[in-house]
């Protein structure tokens, strides 16, 4: 069983606080942000809204970062690569106690919003606790459970293929602008680009031929009766 929350904490709560104070319109989204067996913060991530230069001098005396070099200039948004500073890591690793991994946030001056999933109940009221012990307020966005079968479901899914279909959903791996890349998928599964690529592929064909019950169409006798 896995269950999936979305919760939206202050700016404070994870990092480039001050930064968004500095220029409201940057838009962060961070992929794969650290889960309970990874030793920091994802150091990758996007950032829209804002001029390169602007972000850049906001990010520059911003103490929840050390250091940051500019990747890759898309037409949707520029990656940074950064360090975080110490106080930052710490506060990620405190959130993800094991069973619990924050898949994804985006961040902008009004706050982040982290998709996280919980192992179980227990986990969901220790990350819950975290946040309060450091008087962060949050919201509770949208909770869900996802349970499967030992056999991997009734529309005759392998179970890593049901793992497979069902991380890459709660990613944003499906969603129009797509908010996540096959990559990043793949290391939450723990698995390669291409197997989680052939999984898909297998995947969709079953759930499209069962939904449809593709079948041949019975040849009819076209003789005329006796």
């Amino acid at each position: 069983m896995s269950i999936f929350g979305e919760f939206h904490v202050p700016p404070r709560a994870l990092a480039l606080s001050e930064t968004f104070e500095a220029e409201p319109e940057t838009v962060v989204q961070i992929d794969r942000v650290v889960a309970s067996d990874m030793n920091a913060l994802a150091p990758y991530f996007i950032v829209s809204g804002v001029p390169n230069a602007a972000f850049e001098a906001a990010a520059s005396s911003d103490e929840s970062i050390k250091t940051l070099q500019q990747i890759l200039d898309g037409e949707t948004g520029t990656m940074y690569r950064g360090r975080w500073a110490d106080h930052v890591e710490s506060l990620a690793r405190e959130y993800t106690s094991e069973g619990t991994s924050i898949l994804k946030a985006r961040g902008d001056v009004n706050g982040w919003v982290l998709r996280v999933r919980f192992d179980g109940r227990t986990q969901i009221g220790e990350f819950a606790s975290h946040l309060r012990d450091h008087g962060f307020a949050f919201d509770l966005v949208r909770l869900h459970e996802m349970t499967y079968s030992q056999t991997g479901s009734q529309f005759g899914l392998t179970p890593k293929q049901q793992d497979a279909l069902v991380t890459a959903w709660q990613m944003g791996y499906f969603d129009l602008p797509r908010q996540t890349s096959m990559e990043a998928v793949a290391e939450e599964l723990d698995i390669t680009p291409q197997s989680l690529s052939d999984r898909l592929r297998r995947a969709q064909n079953t759930l499209i031929g069962d939904t449809l019950r593709m079948s041949m169409p019975v040849e009819q006798d076209s003789s005329p009766a006796n």
